[in-house]
């Protein structure tokens, strides 16, 4: 994206403007402790959609009317304004720059000014930002109060991106901004994929669809199990049924196994419309039924109490495990012991039979201990074959109580004869309840569920093609990641950090926004752990500088704007709170800090910084065809730069006599 802040600027209470102009590139501001340098950053953050008027509190928020800012933006400029500790938002767009006149206090008209939502909101769709909707699974809602939508993309995000506080810049435990609320930390890791153009609307509806159409295939699928348990549960039936039905008649009602006749239970409905119930009154079918269902019955029993006997010596084991546990802990422990080599007192002969009988006694407790040691081990093992021999004793049980219902079924239906009701009336009985459970079968069409199951996946391998082809964000992040890696390397190889992490090999994580330097051994040395201060400063310039070269390489694509600011990045060599003269003398700088051995050093580090940053917006202007702009407030001064004139960059924003507030004599009465 093109864009690039044209001008910063106040509007006083006497309707006098006070501004300052910028361009693409390096735009440096210097001057003096207190001027209003640092005050750049926080009148862009407060037009910029902040909730809070952070100006600091000095000659400017006592005289401010109203602050505004310029952007261009595309081909066209964006005037954004505020007025102080407003919840309002100006935004206006105009097809040409405004000409410094017409900023008076009439040009920002009520009709421009909305409230802080709709600001924010119109001020992100001037920049792309278009997506409602972030949830990826409509399901989430339902946990939300209200259920409330995802937080949207919003251009506050942008500002993580953008700004470099002076009490950041050379952090050793922050990168970026905000970072320190949890939630927008985690918003703006997640929204980097929507800023760098990777996703759309349209991507986060597709991730909802395919969410939706996941759950409806596993509510299908645990339906077609649960259908084929219940399948298994009515072929054992019939097995039962049909076994009943020849201990009743003595004859077979149908030849055919009961999953072939629930495969197809229409024909075999049919084939039981013509079944004439006929009994074998001689059969002795009942009588081998019962002595079949005895004998299961009795072989499950005895298994069951081999079971229960083991159970026990289980249970046994574990109380005696418990209690050894318990034993060990009263056993006073020996610290340490004292053994001298005894002596003859007549021949003065040393005798070294007591140190082998104790190292053979020290051998054999350190056995001893990790013999015990093993107790819990065992105790846990114990435990989990107790618990498996109760659920397969449980499983036997219930078995037995089956054969004892069959064998109560047949009896009853000797019972039956006594009560004049025929062995054909109660084989009627028997054949209506098999012709139920095929009618049942026919009721519900498996073929449709296993239909609506293909078509599901069918749906499901469509959207996950369409995501893959059209986004596939996961594999642009390792590809942006390789990028910011590569750049930061680039830039990096040119700053001065300490010899110790020569050459430096910076990693950063899109996963997680983790910073770290990578040794040839390949561990990780973290921001936090990388000494000096310069080390600090010179991993945010590589981080940031890298960041932007990415977004710039995407072109249109990229909703960010090229946009950093720098505040008193030379904090780490010359301190800024002692620079109140009204002119940059470095030597007196260090002389107050103590450090003037390190005078010409510390400027040429900061020369050298100064030029890196030019060198970096013109190559990335070059291999990019966007030039980033980096605005840099600082107290370092008349810089010897290569190739470049360092009052160029300055372009008269230097404030050691004046601030970036002029008041008056006149104008103060």
């Amino acid at each position: 994206m093109k864009c690039y802040i044209q001008m910063i600027g106040v509007i006083d209470k006497l309707e006098k403007l006070h501004s300052v102009e910028f361009t693409t590139g390096v735009n440096l501001i210097t001057g003096k402790s207190s001027t209003g340098k640092s005050a750049m950053i926080e009148i862009f953050d407060y037009c910029f959609g902040n909730s809070n008027d952070t100006v600091p509190e000095g000659v400017i928020t006592d005289y401010a009317q109203m602050y505004f800012v310029t952007m261009s933006l595309g081909d066209g400029f964006l005037v954004l304004a505020r007025a102080p500790n407003s919840t309002k938002g100006f935004i206006k767009s105009e097809s040409t720059s405004p000409e410094k006149s017409q900023y008076t206090f009439d040009y920002f008209n009520n009709e421009y000014f909305l409230s802080k939502d709709d600001f924010r909101k119109t001020l992100g769709r001037y920049f792309g930002i278009n997506i409602e909707d972030t949830d990826t699974d409509l399901e989430d809602r339902k946990y939300r109060r209200n259920n409330a939508k995802s937080p949207r993309p919003s251009i506050r995000n942008f500002t993580s991106y953008m700004f470099q506080h002076q009490n950041l810049v050379a952090n050793k435990h922050a990168l970026f901004y905000r970072f320190d609320q949890q939630q927008k930390r985690e918003q703006t890791i997640d929204q980097f994929k929507v800023f760098a153009g990777f996703i759309k609307q349209d991507y986060y509806i597709k991730q909802q669809e395919l969410n939706e159409h996941e759950r409806k295939l596993k509510e299908l699928e645990n339906k077609k199990s649960s259908l084929e348990s219940i399948q298994n549960e009515k072929s054992k039936k019939i097995v039962e049924l049909q076994k009943e039905y020849i201990a009743i008649t003595g004859k077979p009602l149908l030849k055919d196994s009961a999953d072939m006749i629930l495969s197809n239970p229409a024909a075999y409905l049919d084939k039981l419309s013509f079944i004439k119930i006929e009994s074998d009154i001689a059969s002795k079918e009942y009588l081998n039924q019962i002595e079949g269902y005895k004998q299961e019955r009795n072989e499950l029993i005895a298994q069951r109490r081999r079971m229960e006997i083991k159970l026990n010596e289980i249970q046994s084991s574990i109380r005696y495990a418990e209690q050894h546990v318990v034993d060990l802990a009263k056993i006073t422990t020996i610290s340490e012991t004292s053994l001298h080599i005894s002596e003859c007192p007549f021949c003065k002969n040393k005798n070294e039979e007591l140190i082998q009988e104790a190292n053979q006694l020290e051998n054999a407790i350190t056995w001893l201990n990790n013999e015990l040691a093993k107790t819990p081990l065992l105790l846990d093992s114990f435990l989990a074959d107790e618990k498996s021999l109760k659920n397969d004793i449980k499983n036997i049980s219930q078995k037995i109580n089956t054969s004892e219902s069959a064998i109560f079924k047949i009896n009853l239906t000797s019972q039956q004869l006594t009560k004049n009701k025929s062995l054909e009336e109660q084989a009627l009985k028997i054949k209506l309840k098999i012709e139920n459970i095929l009618e049942e079968k026919i009721e519900f069409n498996y073929s449709d569920l296993d239909q609506q199951i293909k078509e599901t996946n069918e749906f499901i391998k469509k959207i996950k093609k369409i995501i893959e082809e059209n986004y596939n964000p996961e594999a642009k992040l390792r590809s942006a990641e390789k990028y910011i890696n590569d750049a930061m390397k680039e830039i990096g190889d040119n700053l001065d950090f300490e010899t110790s992490y020569k050459p430096i090999n910076l990693k950063f994580s899109l996963e997680n926004f983790d910073l770290w330097h990578e040794k040839s051994d390949g561990s990780k040395v973290y921001l936090r752990s990388m000494g000096s201060g310069a080390n600090w400063l010179y991993c945010h310039i590589s981080l940031f500088t890298a960041i932007h070269k990415y977004f710039c390489s995407l072109k249109d694509r990229s909703l960010l704007p090229p946009i950093l600011f720098l505040d008193q990045p030379s904090q780490v060599y010359f301190p800024t709170s002692v620079d109140t003269g009204e002119e940059f003398n470095a030597k007196e700088l260090k002389e107050q800090e103590g450090k003037i051995k390190n005078l010409d050093e510390d400027l040429k580090a900061v020369t050298n910084l100064i030029n890196q940053l030019v060198l970096f917006c013109k190559r990335t202007g070059k291999e990019t065809g966007i030039i980033p702009q980096i605005i840099i407030t600082d107290h370092a001064d008349n810089l010897v730069l290569d190739g470049i004139d360092f009052e160029s960059l300055v372009n008269g924003r230097r404030w050691r006599k004046r601030g970036f507030i002029e008041i008056s004599s006149k104008d103060l009465k």
